[in-house]
């Protein structure tokens, strides 16, 4: 929620414009970043890479086995996990220090409606994701999931007239291409979960959609437990009146009566706690890297869930169907690469444009005014 943008948010800058004299720099000597701790934060973002992809690759094989085993009610199960992640971010905003996280405030129709549209869209995405794992196998649900770049280029390219270079359409292209293939030479195929899941896919985009619509370019940015806190209720509401229309209140009696309430309760538990606890490690993962590198790491996962799926369940593949997953991995891997550089090469032309801001104002005679964040 999966979210996206710096997690540490930065404390307020006097409203009031302050001229920097050249003597400002004078007051304290720069610390420079000392290769004892730019090792230590390398050896912290590698050890929350490998936590990121073990926890999910633990909470997909988990919410496999759980669905399709003691408690196949994926809608009441998804709402539980709102629950405890509202519980985390509540805590966190009560106790958290604020060097960690400070609750941004609600205010402005731009946070409001992104907010509104959040709860639409996760049920959309995350629910139907859920429900797609009663029908068909992980490995065929992350590869049709791993479509998304497809459905938000096409999205972008009819709502927003964004084009793409060529290294790109030919990644998407490569893309479509093995999903069409390890999808429909499956011996697994079932076309119910193929449905949903592929609906689930397009309620993903339609959020990212709707959100650039409505808010007119308006950039809201909020932390991780922000979105949970604000949220998490609302997908509650949306998901309790969807979990009784798919018969998840009878599946939810049934395993109650059949495994007692210790059990029912713990794999509750269980799953809750897995949900806060990738949170926690994705914005961990995010405040030590960057969200381009989280980005790139979500190629990689795909990967990894996909390959690991046919470890844990019993799923059959067929060569073509293998030929297909290969290609969709390294497209999908591609993709998220060239995304990642066209984020690092726009980020690196807005750097220059301020150093050459600066130099002007140097030249220019004329002292540089800090604006109010």
């Amino acid at each position: 929620r999966t979210s996206q943008s710096c997690c540490c948010p930065m404390k307020p800058v006097s409203a009031i414009a302050k001229p920097i004299q050249d003597n400002d720099c004078a007051k304290g000597p720069l610390v420079e970043a000392t290769p004892e701790k730019n090792g230590s934060n390398i050896f912290i973002a590698v050890a929350l890479l490998i936590l990121y992809f073990g926890m999910n690759l633990v909470f997909n094989v988990y919410n496999k086995w759980l669905f399709n085993g003691p408690l196949p009610a994926p809608v009441f199960v998804t709402a539980t996990h709102q629950v405890f992640c509202f519980t985390g971010a509540l805590l966190a905003a009560c106790l958290a220090p604020e060097s960690w996280y400070k609750r941004t405030p609600l205010e402005g129709s731009a946070m409001i409606t992104k907010l509104m549209i959040i709860p639409f869209g996760f049920c959309m995405n995350i629910g139907l994701n859920n429900i797609s794992l009663l029908f068909c196998t992980l490995a065929l649900n992350q590869l049709i999931r791993s479509f998304a770049p497809v459905t938000v280029a096409i999205a972008s390219y009819f709502i927003e007239g964004k084009s793409y270079s060529l290294p790109k359409q030919a990644t998407l292209a490569l893309l479509v291409l093995g999903i069409v293939l390890g999808v429909s030479s499956s011996p697994d195929f079932q076309l119910l979960g193929f449905i949903i899941c592929t609906t689930s896919v397009v309620g993903s985009t339609l959020q990212v959609v709707l959100t650039g619509y409505f808010m007119g370019g308006q950039k809201v940015t909020l932390h991780v437990f922000d979105i949970l806190l604000y949220t998490a209720i609302p997908c509650v509401a949306f998901l309790i009146p969807m979990a009784y229309l798919v018969g998840d209140h009878i599946k939810v009696v049934d395993a109650f009566e059949a495994h007692g309430p210790a059990q029912f309760f713990g794999l509750v538990f269980a799953g809750g706690l897995m949900a806060f606890s990738y949170n926690i490690i994705t914005i961990c993962l995010i405040k030590f890297t960057s969200s381009v590198y989280y980005a790139v790491a979500g190629g990689f996962k795909v990967c990894l869930v996909i390959g690991m799926s046919f470890v844990f369940f019993d799923q059959k593949i067929s060569t073509l169907s293998f030929i297909g997953i290969i290609i969709s991995c390294l497209a999908f891997v591609g993709n998220s690469y060239l995304t990642f550089r066209e984020k690092q090469q726009k980020k690196g032309e807005v750097q220059q444009k301020s150093l050459e801001e600066e130099n002007e104002g140097l030249l220019s005679g004329k002292p540089k005014v800090v604006e109010s964040v």
